[in-house]
């Protein structure tokens, strides 16, 4: 949790409303239809509008939310590297962008590879060898 949020999210407003929204939706997520455990914000908080009851406390901005795809909302949208105090790379987080093109890149080359040991990569291109 981002420390602008943190007093946010103990609030007694923010307790109330968030209850009141789950109750309302029965503790189901609006997604999946599985049990819901998350009071989703549909308007990201940021240090600018948190404040602001409009977006923080409206329940017309608010989602119920499973675990699962409360991670999917929150899946990196762009890579992230870490470096340490001297500038070097300690570490790479993944985009959930760039995770799923390596899982279909890898699906389409493993399909690639059964159709040529079955088929022969010249009757599956139509005589152009690759």
């Amino acid at each position: 949790m981002k420390d602008f949020a943190r007093d946010f999210y103990r609030s007694k407003e923010w307790k109330k409303v968030s209850t009141a929204y789950m109750t309302s939706r029965f503790y189901l997520c609006e997604r999946c239809g599985s049990p819901a455990t998350i009071c989703h914000h549909k308007i990201y908080l940021n240090a600018q509008n948190i404040n602001d009851p409009e977006i923080s406390l409206n329940p017309d901005r608010l989602e119920c939310l499973c675990q699962d795809c409360h991670n999917k909302e929150h899946s990196l949208k762009r890579t992230i590297t870490r470096f340490d105090d001297s500038g070097n790379i300690v570490g790479v987080k993944k985009s959930g962008d760039e995770k799923q093109f390596e899982r279909d890149r890898d699906a389409f080359d493993e399909a690639l590879k059964k159709m040529t040991a079955q088929n022969g990569s010249e009757s599956i291109f139509r005589g152009r060898v690759i």
